[in-house]
């Protein structure tokens, strides 16, 4: 069955929900817990963050791609972003970090409902996937968060 705009936002919207679900299950001392070891390090805390600012960076990649841009610039450094990114949002606290990723998520979902099939197969450039169609970078932007997510649960 091909992927059409619809079974598209509702895998968003499943996806988004398992996030939500199971973050809404963590004990304060589990937000601290370290999933990731690279670098300085990243906690559960930080992955909410990471949640959140990819949520709208996929939203204005997608938008702009949808509506006849380019995609990401050429030579876009996506580790060096969510460096930055994630470090701006720290300050937040959980529950505003599931919040915020929420309603990103549903304005998200609303906008590749409102995709044809034309927009979904519109090539443009993300900054991990390089030139694909539209489609193959809204699978990503779910299939990111399944990744984080397991390993989220690894590390309790």
């Amino acid at each position: 069955m091909p992927d059409t705009s619809q079974s598209l936002a509702n895998r968003l919207h499943e996806e988004g929900l398992r996030v939500v679900d199971f973050c809404n299950t963590l004990s304060e001392e589990q937000w601290g817990n370290l999933v990731y070891h690279h670098g300085t390090g990243w906690t559960m805390h930080h992955l909410m963050a990471h949640f959140v600012s990819a949520e709208k960076g996929r939203f204005e990649l997608i938008r702009d791609i949808s509506s006849g841009g380019q995609g990401a610039p050429a030579g876009f450094d996506i580790d060096a972003f969510n460096l930055r990114d994630v470090q701006r949002l720290l300050g937040q606290s959980h529950q505003s970090l599931l919040e915020l990723f929420s309603q990103e998520r549903s304005r998200l979902i609303a906008l590749v409902s409102s995709l044809g099939t034309t927009d979904l197969e519109r090539v443009g450039n993300d900054p991990f996937l390089g030139q694909v169609p539209l489609v193959d970078m809204i699978k990503l932007t779910y299939r990111h968060l399944q990744i984080h997510l397991r390993d989220m649960r690894r590390c309790l």
